[in-house]
């Protein structure tokens, strides 16, 4: 069995979905039917069957995808034992798999990212936005290296979690709304305002969810998939926003949003998360340092 098959097995058995598959392993579709083609071929048995429009896993595929994670944890060890075996970082190769939300994407990890280039010129880095529930998925499957994430803690099992940086949340909107000229906001003063929320299942969510649930109101809200949509509507006027500060400091900067004096005042981590069994590795340990220094964040570490 081709380990490039297993894994690109394990990222339809866990999306159940050819297409998103293939978006998410940076695959053409027609790679992802070759592959998991190829893996029935070989097994002599089918890993998944349509059923309408969806696409489930045969018991087959169920009893697989158990022994693809422990295999495709394996080679991950073996190939962290190989690139992390050499002293000097010009001459380290392999791939780095890393994931994060959108905001982390956009707005934190380039720099880092940049660093970790100059550092290892001949690592090759794959690097993608995804949230809490599919990353964490990835680490314990062994398909994803590292993952960052933005929450207040993180524990979910199978992870270590070091918190690299605090990421206050800034409450946000066009700088001639009618609030823009609060001098203190409390959350009640929102009751009848607009609210543009990111999508539920993100930790700013949460957060947001919990302060209102506390204030005991129900203001009317728009929701987004998007931190650049939900920024963009803000700025148009079409309501109050909650983002990481660090996502909107150039529009507040250039005076197209302005920061509302939220007593709230919440603030989240910003978590490099690996699998708890995960052998340290000269680059994961240099993206750590880069990360840190980078950001100039505490260093907690939390284990699950």
């Amino acid at each position: 069995m081709d380990l490039k098959h297993l894994a690109t097995f394990l990222a339809v058995a866990r999306t159940l979905n050819f297409t998103r598959a293939a978006r998410e392993l940076d695959y053409a579709q027609s790679s992802v039917t070759a592959h998991v083609s190829a893996l029935e071929k070989d097994l002599g048995v089918p890993l998944f069957e349509r059923l309408g429009r969806r696409v489930v896993l045969t018991d087959a595929g169920r009893e697989l995808r158990h022994h693809a994670q422990l295999l495709i944890g394996q080679a991950a060890k073996a190939r962290e034992a190989v690139v992390g075996a050499g002293s000097d970082p010009a001459l380290v190769r392999g791939t780095l798999r890393i994931a994060a939300p959108e905001s982390l994407c956009a707005y934190r990890l380039p720099p880092v990212l940049r660093s970790l280039q100059d550092r290892f010129p001949l690592l090759r880095v794959v690097f993608g936005p995804a949230g809490r529930a599919p990353l964490l998925a990835s680490l314990a499957e062994g398909s994803l290296d590292a993952g960052f994430l933005m929450e207040k803690s993180v524990n979910a099992p199978m992870t270590v979690a070091e918190r690299l940086a605090d990421e206050p949340l800034s409450l946000v909107c066009h700088p001639e709304h009618r609030l823009a000229g609060s001098k203190r906001l409390r959350t009640a003063a929102l009751a009848e305002e607009t609210l543009l929320l990111i999508e539920s299942g993100c930790a700013q969510r949460d957060v947001m969810d919990d302060e209102l649930k506390r204030a005991g109101i129900h203001p009317p809200t728009m929701e987004f998939v998007s931190i650049e949509a939900l920024k963009r509507c803000a700025a148009a006027g079409l309501g109050v926003a909650m983002l990481p500060s660090t996502s909107v400091a150039d529009e507040v900067r250039r005076g197209e949003l302005t920061v509302l004096p939220w007593t709230c005042e919440p603030t989240l981590g910003v978590h490099l998360v690996l699998h708890k069994d995960r052998r340290p590795t000269l680059v994961l340990d240099e993206l750590a340092a880069l990360a840190r220094a980078q950001w100039a964040g505490p260093d907690e570490v939390t284990a699950a």
